[in-house]
């Protein structure tokens, strides 16, 4: 198998620290960043691994010669003149067959990486990306996605005032189709994001988004090279991967994460509940996964379509975001089991599997997502969220006042999701209903 690290650039955002060294060099626990993102290419059975290089490509060739592993060919492409993230792919393009993963140098990752190859292929893709949601989406190239994971637009940073588009970031991760590769030119600077890929959405060609809960952090600037350091020394980066499960925290949206309106049927009337933000970014820290479980009869009332509800939801993420907080999923039940609306869905009213207090939505979550259900719980604000809870043979807190649920009812309460989440976490010996 191919790969192709994109290591040539500056660091200028690095200040002195990209000044000493290759920025791909900088350490992790006292190995170069290269390094381990060659030793995780080596321990995933790729063979010929090719380095973009430029700034510095003589340092940072003789500094990583001793640390290649064992098993692994690794050469050299270097560009005379700056090419950027995606031009540089021309002269590094391998002449052997099949999909060739791209990586950029800044970006410490520890992913599984053979299901993102059978995604890729399974799409019959020409550009797979690797894409999650992040704590800065204001700071990202944003994607637009269909619900097969097709790539509809891509949003580059710094964006407009007033867009709403969901928290989903490319990642610095892709998987390029041979064809893809040759198609790059062979003169001029080339963004690999905002030229290469965005020219192929515009063409109508088959690009991805490979949504992903697993650990990669660019760390370009000196606050996020810090970051990406504390990850590591604490064992968060290892922990993310695709087959350790980890606890999830399944958060009902309306009365607990935003302002309960009645039935919400407009971004604008999205407001986060004081001391979400911090929640729920405690959550993001821990590695615990965030997912809300929600049930919206507004699509089967036909109050809302599923466009509104989407604008909804990217308003929801932006406010986290602005708070450095993220979701890692938001799945909601569109049904209703009274008739009789005016302007109804027909299609969506009638019993279902997924509307609380069934555990429908919790089941749909644990299908796609790395979660371990014997450290996870439910965070709910009425007797639906409890029901779910306990039909999942799930731990319980209530945010007050728990509506609906009699006040003998021996579940945890709390005055919001803050104080929720903090005794959740602090007391692991408490958490039963």
């Amino acid at each position: 198998m191919n790969a192709i690290i994109v290591a040539g650039g500056r660091g200028l955002r690095m200040g002195g620290l990209g000044e000493r060294v290759p920025k791909p060099m900088l350490p992790i626990d006292g190995r170069p960043l290269l390094a381990r993102q060659l030793d995780l290419l080596a321990g995933q059975g790729f063979e010929h691994v090719t380095i973009c290089a430029g700034h510095r490509a003589e340092a940072l060739g003789r500094s990583l010669e001793p640390l290649v592993p064992g098993g692994l060919t690794l050469r050299m492409a270097v560009d005379p003149e700056p090419r950027g993230s995606g031009g540089c792919l021309h002269n590094a393009a391998p002449h052997r067959a099949g999909p060739t993963l791209v990586i950029f140098g800044d970006v410490l990752l520890d992913m599984e990486l053979e299901p993102l190859l059978r995604f890729h292929q399974h799409h019959a893709a020409a550009a797979t990306a690797v894409v999650h949601p992040n704590r800065h989406p204001h700071d990202s190239d944003l994607v637009e996605q269909d619900p097969d994971g097709r790539i509809l637009a891509i949003h580059r940073k710094p964006h407009p005032p007033g867009l709403l588009v969901r928290n989903m970031a490319v990642a610095g991760a892709f998987v390029l189709a041979q064809q893809a590769l040759q198609a790059v030119p062979a003169a001029g600077p080339l963004d690999l994001v905002h030229d290469l890929l965005a020219g192929m959405v515009a063409r109508g060609e088959r690009v991805f988004g490979y949504r992903s809960t697993e650990y990669l952090k660019d760390m370009g600037t000196p606050r996020r090279y810090r970051q990406v350091q504390a990850d590591w020394a604490a064992g968060r980066v290892h922990a993310m991967r695709r087959s350790n499960p980890r606890p999830a925290a399944f958060l009902d949206r309306d009365g607990t994460i935003n302002r309960h309106v009645g039935h919400l049927a407009r971004h604008q009337d999205m407001e986060l509940l004081p001391g979400v933000g911090p929640a729920i970014r405690i959550l993001n820290e821990r590695g615990i996964l965030a997912v809300v479980t929600t049930n919206q009869p507004v699509l089967a009332r036909g109050e809302a379509d599923p466009d509104q509800l989407d604008a909804i939801h990217a308003r929801m993420e932006l406010l986290l975001g602005r708070e450095g907080a993220f979701l890692d999923g938001v799945y909601h039940c569109p049904h209703h089991p009274d008739t009789g609306f005016t302007g109804e869905v027909v299609a969506l009213k009638g019993p279902c599997a997924c509307r609380k207090p069934l555990a429908g939505l919790i089941h749909q979550a644990t299908a796609q997502l790395p979660i371990d259900l014997t450290r996870s719980a439910v965070f709910g604000d009425s007797f639906r969220d409890l029901g779910m809870a306990r039909a999942a043979g799930l731990p319980c807190c209530l945010v007050s006042p728990g509506t609906g649920v009699p006040a003998a009812d021996p579940v945890r309460r709390f005055r919001d999701l803050e104080h929720a989440v903090g005794w959740w976490i602090l007391d692991p010996g408490g958490r039963s209903t």
